[in-house]
């Protein structure tokens, strides 16, 4: 990838680089969009067919996370969501696998789980707390993987791991590249010894140093530059510059109040292979031996506040008072991980929640860490939403003062453990990493009949859209079916592309989808900006900082214009 001109050493992606999606609701407007929806109802298919969904080169479980907590909107409280997982390395995949535990972990307060959730996923060290937390997840899911591949699940069903992740479409050897990941975790190589001769904050330091090179006195005046001409100027500008500079120059992308970081996050080590420079010969050619260096290969540009960051729900969290957002990457990121938690667990969107407490100010109230703990009594839980949970129930006609929020103060409670029974309806099926063209062939792929409702694919993966591809979405056979969705993630946000080389990719991921057997949905302005005769950005603190209007082919109105969708011909 083009990647590499700027960063030869960004080999593998930790994080994604577009916000997350409810991919259910992005299926079902683009199909609305292209013309071809259809009733459930009318669908030939059988109706408990589960939401099945491609990932491919994500980084990160936001796709899966936001589609499972949304899933009560679309589908009601039976129908299961399953997910293929593709990513380049072992790694990268047992990362899915380690996010997604945290937050299916019901061992600790949900408030500590989202905060522990997001130090994993942004940080390059960790408190000592959250590195014996990675411990014990390591060593309960390698013990979870060694019964599987021994044939005792029978032992391990009482875990609900378990009865989510898929893992017997892994080969042997890719089997125990998981187990040696799970390993790896650990904070001892061996009975008595400590395994920390990696030093994180050297090796940082030592890709900073190689990759700005002369310039490196002068490192902050080039993140500056960064942040100004590429994520303020496409509408990040949600991502405060002291975060993203913290980031740049120390990996710290989740300060936790006012702690120390003192361990490493080796969820992030990866293994790279290279050659040693021995000798130069005659030819000015250097020479060497090949070996396999451990390190973080990751991303050091762009930053990890994309996923959950910079989009949101609540328009509150994107205010601006004195040019200056009143809320910054960090609270939105946080805000974004509880609202899906507490959605899983009280089956109400946690913008409904906010509408209904009386007497709270709403900018102090995006995300309250007593209503997030809550255990309320036999009597107070909250009543059902409406499908389109938009709009603000109310539970017996009462409304207060401010019209709109029931007087009555309505708590949730837990009702015989329904949290973990809500993750019983997830299935994550592992396809194992390397060559894309030969796993779209395999066994895990061929079994998912009716091919795959939807399929994302990373920027980073975007170039390796192949015709093989087309064949694994559903295809359209006529009225009452509905074609499957091709989801491609843009490079709007990654700052080492300036304008015009994100335009070229823009186009070329629209020659390949087309290749595969996909067209763009039709470009559409939004109604709000259908009397605008410009195409200036626009300026609404909705759901971002920034946006600009939809009038391209492949943009979908009311999601974003990162990614570019596409429906199955």
């Amino acid at each position: 990838p083009s990647c590499k001109i700027f960063d030869p050493h960004h080999l593998h992606n930790f994080w994604g680089a577009s916000p997350a999606l409810d991919l259910q609701a992005v299926a079902s407007a683009a199909r609305v969009a292209a013309g071809s929806s259809c009733d459930p109802r009318d669908d030939p298919e059988p109706g408990d067919r589960p939401f099945s969904a491609f990932l491919i080169g994500a980084g990160d479980p936001r796709h899966v996370i936001t589609t499972l907590a949304r899933s009560r909107r679309h589908s009601g409280q039976g129908k299961l969501v399953s997910f293929h997982i593709f990513e380049s390395t072992m790694t990268e995949i047992a990362r899915h696998v380690l996010l997604l535990a945290v937050l299916m972990t019901d061992d600790s307060p949900f408030t500590e789980r989202c905060e522990r959730f997001l130090e994993i996923l942004m940080n390059a060290r960790v408190r000592i707390s959250t590195a014996e937390y990675i411990e014990r997840i390591a060593e309960r899911l390698q013990h979870l993987a060694c019964a599987v591949f021994a044939g005792a699940i029978s032992t391990v069903l009482d875990d609900p791991i378990s009865q989510v992740f898929d893992l017997s479409f892994l080969k042997f050897r890719e089997r125990d590249d998981l187990l040696d990941v799970f390993r790896s975790w650990s904070r001892r190589a061996g009975p008595g010894k400590r395994h920390d001769e990696f030093d994180m904050e050297r090796a940082w330091e030592r890709r900073c140093r190689r990759f700005y090179g002369e310039r490196y006195d002068h490192r902050k005046n080039m993140v500056d530059w960064d942040y100004n001409t590429r994520l303020v100027q496409e509408g990040a500008s949600v991502i405060h510059f002291r975060h993203f500079v913290q980031w740049r120059l120390t990996g710290i992308g989740f300060p936790v109040r006012e702690s120390t970081y003192p361990e490493i996050n080796r969820t992030l080590l990866t293994r790279s292979c290279g050659v040693t420079k021995e000798y130069v010969d005659r030819n000015m050619l250097d020479h060497g031996y090949s070996v396999q260096s451990e390190g973080y290969w990751g991303d050091m540009l762009s930053g990890p506040y994309l996923s959950f960051g910079i989009e949101a729900e609540e328009p509150e969290l994107f205010r601006v008072s004195n040019r200056q957002h009143v809320k910054n990457a960090v609270q939105v990121s946080e805000y974004n991980v509880a609202a899906c938690i507490f959605e899983m667990r009280t089956g109400v969107p946690w913008k409904v929640v906010m509408g209904r407490q009386p007497g709270i100010v709403q900018d102090d109230a995006m995300y309250d860490a007593d209503i997030i703990n809550a255990w309320g009594s036999e009597d107070e839980s909250f009543p059902p939403v409406p499908p389109s949970c938009c709009s603000q129930a109310t539970e017996n006609g009462e409304n207060d003062d401010n019209g709109g929020a029931p007087r009555k103060q309505h708590l949730w409670r837990d009702r015989s453990g329904s949290y973990a029974e809500y993750w019983k309806r997830l299935r994550v099926i592992l396809t194992g990493p390397g060559d894309l063209e030969k796993v779209l062939t395999s066994r895990a792929i061929k079994l998912n009949n009716g091919g795959f409702d939807c399929i994302t694919v990373g920027a980073w993966h975007a170039l390796k859209l192949q015709p093989e591809l087309g064949t694994t979405a559903r295809r359209w056979k006529g009225p009452g079916t509905a074609p499957g969705i091709l989801i491609v993630e843009g490079a709007k946000y990654l700052v080492f592309m300036d304008k015009k080389t994100v335009a070229n990719f823009t186009t070329k991921i629209g020659e390949l989808a087309t290749r595969a057997g996909f067209r763009p949905v039709p470009a559409k302005v939004p109604e709000k900006d259908a009397k605008l005769t410009t195409t200036k950005p626009q300026k609404d603190f909705g759901t971002s900082a920034e946006t600009s209007t939809p009038v391209e082919p492949g943009i979908l109105c009311g999601v974003d214009d990162v990614h570019r969708v596409f429906v199955a011909i």
